[in-house]
Parts: C-alpha cells; structure tokens; sequence
C-alpha cells in the first residue's frame, strides 16, 4: 500500500502527504496491563517505573498527559505520571487558579 500521495487544497493547491505521518505512541507495541500497576508498592512500583520509561521515549509525552487530565483518568500511567500524581498535580494546578 502506497502512503504517499497528492492532496488538492482549496488553499495551496497540490500538497503531497510524503513524510506527514503522525508520530507513533511508544506504548503502541507494549502489553496495555504494563501501564496499569495494581497496588502502590514493591513490584507494583517497579511495573511503574517500567511504564514511565516507555513514555519517556514517547513523542506524544506531552499530549497523552493533557488528554488523561481532560478525561480525568483514574487509573494508570499516562504522559509518564501514576494516577497519583496527576491528582497531585490537578490540585496544584487548583490551588493556583485560586490563589
């Protein structure tokens, strides 16, 4: 299957689609239950940890974050934070909206 193609616009004519790919999510290849730790301590941490690495290395680090805050994710590693610590930074982020 062919990726690239050309693309007529009303805006800037033919636009070609070669290397506009959207960037992959490192966790596109992992096992989705490495990103959801049960417990908060020993090898729960350790899973974490694990998960956090892989995000690290995602490109999509930044909007995965913002996209857990939106939809209030309970559970889980997202955009490299536990499910703690995006409350933790939720109410941060409250406590100087108010301030």
């Amino acid at each position: 299957m062919n990726r690239d193609s050309i693309v007529r616009t009303p805006y800037y004519g033919a636009v070609s689609t070669r290397g506009t790919e959207a960037p992959r999510a490192a966790c596109a290849d992992e096992d989705p239950e490495l990103f959801f730790p049960i417990g908060d301590s020993g090898l729960a941490l350790l899973q974490e940890g694990e998960a956090k690495a892989v995000c690290g290395r995602c490109p999509l680090l930044e909007s995965c974050l913002q996209g857990a805050l939106e939809r209030g994710e309970d559970y889980g590693v997202f955009g490299g934070l536990s499910a703690k610590e995006r409350r933790s930074l939720k109410r941060r982020a409250a406590r100087n909206r108010a301030a």
